[in-house]
């Protein structure tokens, strides 16, 4: 008896003119889509995920946010996203110091441009920002809201942020 089930390569899918337009038509649609979505992400806006409880009360651990990526005009009380190649991660943090400033922490107090900032919080640890740090063109010193929970600027693997290495403004 002769089987007439059997399915020979390319038999098994045979396609009218109209399916294959369908097809293609939704095959564009869907490559057309990623681009859209991958263009976005690297140039305009970018959903990243809060890590840790160093930006308390603000940003809390596993919170998602927006980068916008195509702000370039930062300044002190930005909450910015950047790269930190001692780490190997990104990491988010608030702009402290902008190009310009002088900045130190005495007696557990930080000091922009001689100015005594927020007198409520109390740095135990100053690390780098012990001694006094004159920014350059292009330079931010960054602080985590939690300053007792927070890797920022003042440890040295992280340090002072140059403006390349800032993926964007978290809006």
């Amino acid at each position: 008896m002769k089987n007439t089930n059997k399915c020979m390569l390319g038999d098994c899918f045979v396609f009218t003119p109209t399916e294959k337009r369908i097809f293609a038509k939704r095959l564009l649609v869907l490559c057309g889509t990623m681009l859209l979505a991958w263009y976005i992400s690297a140039y305009w806006v970018q959903l990243a995920i809060v890590e840790g409880d160093s930006m308390l009360p603000a940003y809390h651990n596993m919170q998602f946010v927006l980068i916008d990526k195509h702000t370039k005009d930062y300044k002190s009380g930005d909450v910015i996203a950047f790269r930190c190649g001692n780490l190997s991660s990104n990491l988010i943090k608030r702009i402290v110091g902008i190009p310009g400033d002088t900045m130190i922490i005495e007696n557990g107090r930080l000091y922009v441009n001689g100015r005594l900032i927020d007198e409520d919080t109390y740095y135990e640890y100053t690390g780098i920002m012990e001694n006094k740090i004159k920014l350059s063109n292009g330079e931010y010193i960054v602080l985590g809201d939690n300053v007792s929970e927070s890797k920022d600027s003042r440890y040295r693997e992280i340090g002072i942020i140059d403006i390349c290495d800032i993926v964007g403004e978290v809006i």
